[in-house]
């Protein structure tokens, strides 16, 4: 399950709640149907009713939730969806799920380390590199820096950049 939204707080009286948006897609909340709630260990499935987006949040009215009270339950929890309620990405887009974990080797052929981290900037994405000495190497997520994804295969090539890191 993947998440999509941590819910702020109740919005009104009759059971809606103000989410923040945790998804680079905010109009797929339009399209979804349901939505999951880790309660007491195990995920529960929310049928939305109404959904109104506002800039960095939406407002979602659950078919389960009529009153202030029961909408205060889910303060703070967070929106999953499944797997297969993804959005389809682009040539060259990759979910950050997919990237944790990927060898990274660079066009020699080179084992560097592997992806443990990405961190989201407005310019670009930047990969945390972890080698195997124990090192952290910031990687800009640029077309001249990583020259091929294998998602499938679980490998990054790179290329290496004067200054990158010392080998």
């Amino acid at each position: 399950m993947f998440v999509v939204g941590k819910v702020l707080k109740p919005q009104g009286i009759n059971g809606s709640v103000k989410v923040e948006i945790i998804t680079s897609f905010p109009e797929h909340f339009m399209d979804l149907k349901k939505v999951y709630v880790q309660k007491e260990n195990k995920k529960q499935a929310y049928s939305i009713e109404q959904v109104r987006l506002s800039n960095r949040f939406v407002f979602i009215k659950f078919a389960e939730v009529n009153s202030i009270e029961e909408a205060e339950t889910l303060r703070n929890q967070y929106l999953y969806i499944t797997g297969d309620e993804l959005m389809p990405l682009g040539e060259d887009e990759y979910y950050i799920h997919d990237l944790l974990g990927l060898k990274v080797f660079d066009e020699a052929g080179t084992y560097l380390g592997v992806i443990k981290d990405v961190l989201t900037y407005t310019a670009n994405d930047v990969y945390v590199l972890h080698t195997e000495d124990g090192r952290e190497v910031l990687l800009p997520a640029i077309k001249s820096v990583v020259k091929k994804v294998d998602v499938q295969a679980g490998v990054m090539t790179i290329h290496l950049m004067e200054g990158l890191f010392d080998l």
